[in-house]
């Protein structure tokens, strides 16, 4: 919920070369490549939906494209394994092309033809600028799991 209200409140403030980030999504992003499907799933629905409450934009298109994103984030992470901190950063990029596309089809199945949601030619931008967000991010998650997590034990 946390993650939804920043969102809503300083991803319009924030703006770098005209493009604005989007702050779930890299929250969703982190958190589905760091502690996988289920729990990524849930930041990506309560985020998403917190964020589409508070965002002017088609009720339920945040929380269905960062589904989306956190199911392919997870399912990426488990057929690719954990490459480091690369996975996350580049997993960002894909996840934010990914969901401005899932944002661009839904603003052009519900919105008026006049009014279109996202230019085009930002959706490559805002995907590099959201990559280097969760590149800022990434290493402080990732000790922080390190200190606070459980360790495994063995299933035998």
């Amino acid at each position: 919920m946390v993650t939804g209200i920043l969102h809503a409140g300083l991803a319009p403030v924030i703006v770098v070369a005209d493009v604005k980030p989007n702050l779930v999504l890299v929250a969703v992003v982190l958190v589905a490549a760091e502690f996988g499907f289920l729990p990524g799933v849930l930041w990506a629905f309560v985020a998403g939906l917190t964020a589409n409450l508070l965002v002017p934009a088609p009720l339920g298109s945040i929380p269905l494209a960062l589904l989306l994103v956190a199911a392919v984030v997870a399912g990426g992470e488990r057929l690719l394994g954990r490459i480091g901190l690369v996975y996350p950063v580049v997993a960002t990029l894909v996840g934010s092309v990914l969901a401005d596309g899932i944002a661009l089809l839904v603003f052009r199945l519900v919105a008026d033809p006049i009014h279109v949601g996202i230019p085009l030619e930002l959706i490559l931008p805002a995907a590099f600028l959201n990559a280097a967000i969760a590149a800022l991010f990434a290493v402080p998650l990732r000790l922080l799991v390190r200190r606070y997590a459980p360790e495994e034990r063995p299933a035998w």
